[in-house]
């Protein structure tokens, strides 16, 4: 069955699509501003997804909708502008989600995210997303992804979609990822940083603080197997790597992978570093879907790096 992806040329559409083709499965792709890119046997729709008709038109005729649109909402982008990511954003997944009701597809994945869980200690299960709210600068999109999740709930009860499925993932990087200085996340700020030999390359507070990075290809895995499997109704699961990777850490790896050999990092404890962790289990998605990620974190970094390299 023909698979919409919604946002086909952004960090996950773009692996997505190559796990989509991989499996052999026909797929309708929307671009907006970024270039299309090639791709065998991919149906191609120029798509402003602002725009309620455009986004009707975007899903037409397919039977599956993976709704990976929007704007990113980094915590550089935020600090920038704490609204205007989170509102595209939202205009977005309504009039994507509304689109695929109205054309009654079977389906439709939607990518979700971890910002929406509230803070707290101990890994963040699904069931704990709504209780509280998320966490000082995250409180706007974190409630964003939480209402579409919600509203993709209520358009499963209604029976406009037949499954609904919303996918958590933690923090994404890899090939294709923003290395815009001005709204980048610090995996692909780091990659640059390091690629440019800047001296010193700071780290905002002691480097302790610890994130779950999961590559976008096993992100692409997860959005194959909901595919692959029987469903009805509405479910959200998390989608993690094993474990999480101090800051550290993911700066020591990316010196010592591009051979930066006299790196200097200065560690900013008078500057604010963000949470402490945010531990996310991804044992429900798992067990259900028998998926498990396939690129550990030096093989995600390298790759990363390696293509930043050539594309830059």
């Amino acid at each position: 069955m023909t698979v919409a992806v919604l946002g086909g040329t952004g960090l996950i559409g773009r692996h997505a699509i190559a796990a989509l083709r991989q499996a052999e499965m026909p797929v309708v792709a929307t671009a907006n501003r970024r270039p299309i890119f090639e791709v065998k046997e991919v149906d191609w729709r120029q798509a402003d997804l602002t725009l309620p008709e455009a986004a009707r038109a975007a899903v037409r005729g397919a039977g599956n909708v993976v709704i990976c649109a929007g704007r990113l909402s980094t915590a550089a982008e935020l600090k920038r502008d704490p609204v205007g990511s989170v509102t595209t954003t939202l205009r977005i997944g309504i009039n994507a989600l509304e689109a695929a009701a109205a054309e009654g597809v079977e389906r439709v994945v939607l990518l979700s995210s971890t910002t929406g869980y509230p803070a707290g200690t101990g890994p963040k299960r699904e069931d704990l997303m709504f209780i509280g709210d998320p966490p000082g600068d995250w409180f706007g999109v974190g409630w964003v992804h939480r209402f579409l999740e919600k509203q993709l709930d209520w358009y499963c009860r209604l029976e406009r979609i037949g499954a609904g499925i919303a996918l958590r993932p933690t923090l994404v990087y890899g090939p294709h990822d923003d290395f815009d200085p001005a709204s980048a996340h610090f995996v692909p700020s780091f990659i640059r940083r390091v690629v440019e030999r800047e001296k010193p390359i700071e780290i905002w507070g002691d480097g302790s603080q610890s994130r779950n990075l999961i590559h976008a290809a096993d992100v692409a895995s997860a959005i194959v197997a909901a595919l692959q499997h029987a469903a009805t109704g509405f479910a959200a699961y998390n989608v993690s790597a094993p474990t999480s990777s101090s800051v550290k850490e993911v700066l020591t790896a990316l010196v010592e992978l591009d051979r930066f050999d006299d790196a200097e990092i200065v560690y900013r404890t008078d500057r604010a570093s963000g949470a402490a962790a945010l531990d996310v289990s991804a044992e429900a998605f798992s067990a259900r879907y028998g998926w498990k990620p396939g690129m550990s974190l030096r093989e995600g970094l390298a790759d990363t790096l390696a293509w930043y390299r050539s594309a830059r």
